[in-house]
Parts: C-alpha cells; structure tokens; sequence
C-alpha cells in the first residue's frame, strides 16, 4: 500500500480486514469490505467468536463502503454490528447460465432429493434429515444425498441410524467439477435448508441443471429468485410437505 500505485482497497470478510484496514492507515484510499458471511451465519448465532465478531465490526466502521451479497446480510449488518445502512451497498451473487443439456439421470424408481453443501450448522442438515424422516413416513421409495463434508458428518449419520432410515440416507462426500452438475440432474429435487444463508449460490446451480428447488426463508437468494418454493428452515412439517408434494406432482 505505500509503494504500489492504486486507487481502493477491496477486503472479502474478516480474514483480510486487518490487512486492509493496514492499508488505508498508511495509504489513505478509501477502503471497501465485502461481506459474503457474518460471525452470526457462520454458528447459526450460537457461541460466537467475540475475536472474530471484533475483527468484523472494526473493519465495517473503518470502511468507506461496504458490500453485502443480500438484503438479508445488509440488515444483518445493520442489527448486529451497528453500522449506518447508508454506507452499505447490496449486490446479489450470479451464476453464468449456460444452455441446460440434460441427460445423467440414474435408472432407479426411488425419488432422490440432495442436500449440497458444507454439513455444519449454518446448513441446517439436521433440519433436512427430520423432514426426510416425515418424508419416508409416507413414501419409503426416496432416497436422501448428503453431498459433502462437514464437522456435524458423524451426528447426522448417527442419527439417521437412530431415526431408522439408514438405508435411505446416502452420504457421496466432497465433490467438484462435473459431479456437482452430475449430482443435481439427478436429482428430483434439491433443498437448501440453511440455518442462515447471506446468499446461496447453490439454488442457482440447481436451476442451471434443471432441478426444482426447495430453499430456506433465511437466505438471500430467496431474494431473487421468485418461482421456486421457499419454508423458514425451522419447519421441518413444511419443509416435508413440499419435498413430499414435489415428489408426487412433478
């Protein structure tokens, strides 16, 4: 920042607030944070990191200017830190939408509904894994993917087991490239059931495949996209009668 020419300084989250806030102490430019996920996201508002909470808060009132990917982080933003809604800027998150190809569906009669995602908190898998058990209560020929990895793994196939549906609930771990795509076009449906979602590009990755989606209230994606079905993540009966009435009438 003292021997390189620029003009703004551009941070994404806590992780390089510091550093930016560095910056602008010895250059003088205005700073901008950019805001993918909050302390309050990220542990579903349970045992925040008040080190990490600090970091954020500081780098938010020392910015210029911040961006947020949603409506929904800007009042988080708002709420929880304190800052003037007038120096934050709300810009959703894209995908590039390319012509849907179709095609990799498994032969299988079972209905498949995927979960896609980190398997932590914020994801709210544990909420996904109750409404399967409604799901399966009155149609036993679906099978839930969790595709993935995450700290909470180990809990939701305990309780799986614990619930019964074992045999139903298939775990395919981490993937990427072209068997993120593989894994939505065979899919019925896909659900994000996030806790707390800033964004959520995963809807939209859904849709580039052709695959109906099911997202939480509590996101920002839900923002944007309009002809999709949406329920609070907290309501698991909802939550299974939409799976279960996309599943029927497709």
């Amino acid at each position: 920042a003292k021997h390189e020419d620029h003009d703004v300084i551009h941070s994404h989250d806590w992780m390089t607030y510091e550093a930016g806030m560095e910056a602008k102490k010895h250059s003088g430019k205005p700073l901008v944070v950019h805001v993918h996920a909050t302390e309050f996201d990220r542990t579903g508002g349970h045992n925040v990191n008040e080190y990490v909470y600090g970091i954020e808060k500081k780098g938010m009132e020392t910015a210029d200017r911040i961006v947020t990917v949603s409506n929904y982080t800007k009042q988080m933003v708002v709420s929880k830190y304190g800052i003037d809604p007038g120096k934050i800027e709300v810009v959703h998150n894209a995908v590039e939408f390319t012509d849907y190809k179709g095609g990799n569906t498994i032969e299988n009669s079972d209905k498949i509904v995927l979960f896609l995602g980190r398997i932590t908190i914020q994801k709210g898998p544990d909420w996904f894994l109750y409404a399967a058990r409604k799901v399966l209560d009155k149609n036993p020929d679906v099978k839930f993917i969790f595709a993935g990895e995450g700290d909470m793994e180990a809990m939701i196939i305990n309780k799986a087991a614990e619930l019964g549906m074992a045999d139903k609930v298939l775990f395919s771990g981490f993937l990427k490239g072209t068997d993120i795509d593989k894994a939505y076009q065979m899919a019925d449906l896909y659900v994000m059931p996030s806790v707390s979602e800033p964004f959520g590009i995963t809807p939209l990755e859904a849709m580039q495949n052709g695959t109906p989606v099911l997202m939480s209230k509590q996101s920002g994606v839900s923002e944007v996209v309009q002809h999709c079905l949406k329920c609070d993540f907290w309501d698991v009966d909802e939550m299974a009668n939409m799976m279960a009435s996309v599943l029927q009438y497709s």
